[in-house]
């Protein structure tokens, strides 16, 4: 059995019922931006670092664009915008996926929907068991990065998706990351060249994966460190960098009552 070093978590902040399948998480103007995914209507929450919810904004609200909720899996900033991805697919039956671009400087309107599909999806039948679905959303420049949650095989794709294309967004694999993991949430640091991504296993141990010094034009170059996070009945779906070894976690309320926010700390 193969043995992983052990995040140290070292706060727990209950959080609002409301954003109990808090799925994305983000951090602008001092405060944390969430969204719950599939059977909330289309809003983010913003909480501050007490777990008080502060606003609702409902992306519909004067906008031009018919903004949906159909499974909103991960939220990413650059300094300009927000973009949200409504790329959650748990049976790969989904034909219309996309990622949301947000204005910052616009009171949060909704400027561009980034419609995407898998390249090599071939059947569009209902089954438990595929590679077209995608959990974590981070930016690098001028690019977007997606990484699948493949429940057949327990990797993870790499699929880079232009911030203002109009046009549908073909998705071809950049490379394969063997992380033995299902995929939930993803943040990167750029200043750091640190990127994070979170998951599970298929028996429920959630896991924090590590990319040091992530280099985006030399894929397989890259190697990762896992960690294990010392959590029983929780599903971790999101992350934000604090700094190369803290990191703010969020946790669905998994049917115990609350959703919950967690720093961790590795060596």
């Amino acid at each position: 059995m193969q043995e992983f070093d052990s995040a140290e978590i070292i706060k727990t902040i209950v959080l609002p019922k409301k954003i109990n399948e808090t799925s994305g998480l983000e951090f602008y103007a001092k405060n944390f931006i969430t969204h719950n995914d599939s059977g909330d209507g289309p809003s983010l929450y913003i909480f501050n670092e007490n777990g008080d919810l502060i606003e609702t904004m409902d992306l519909n609200k004067d906008s031009s664009f018919e903004i949906e909720n159909n499974d909103w899996e991960d939220i990413a900033g650059d300094d300009k915008y927000l973009f949200v991805a409504d790329t959650g697919n748990n049976f790969g039956n989904r034909d219309n996926l996309n990622i949301i671009r947000i204005s910052k400087d616009d009171n949060y309107s909704v400027d561009g929907i980034m419609e995407v599909f898998y390249a090599d999806q071939e059947t569009f039948f209902p089954r438990p068991k595929h590679k077209y679905d995608a959990e974590a959303l981070i930016v690098i420049n001028e690019q977007l990065v997606l990484f699948s949650k493949d429940r057949e095989n327990l990797n993870t794709d790499l699929y880079l998706v232009d911030k203002f294309e109009k046009k549908p967004q073909k998705l071809t694999s950049g490379f394969t990351f063997n992380v033995n993991s299902l995929i939930t949430g993803g943040d990167y640091n750029n200043e750091l060249n640190l990127l994070a991504l979170v998951g599970y296993s298929s028996k429920g141990s959630q896991y924090l994966i590590l990319f040091e010094t992530f280099d985006l034009k030399n894929l397989e170059e890259n190697t990762f460190k896992k960690y294990k996070i010392p959590l029983e009945r929780a599903q971790i779906e999101s992350i934000k960098i604090i700094d190369k070894n803290t990191f703010w976690v969020t946790s669905e309320d998994e049917g115990i009552g609350n959703p919950f926010m967690y720093k961790l700390k590795v060596k």
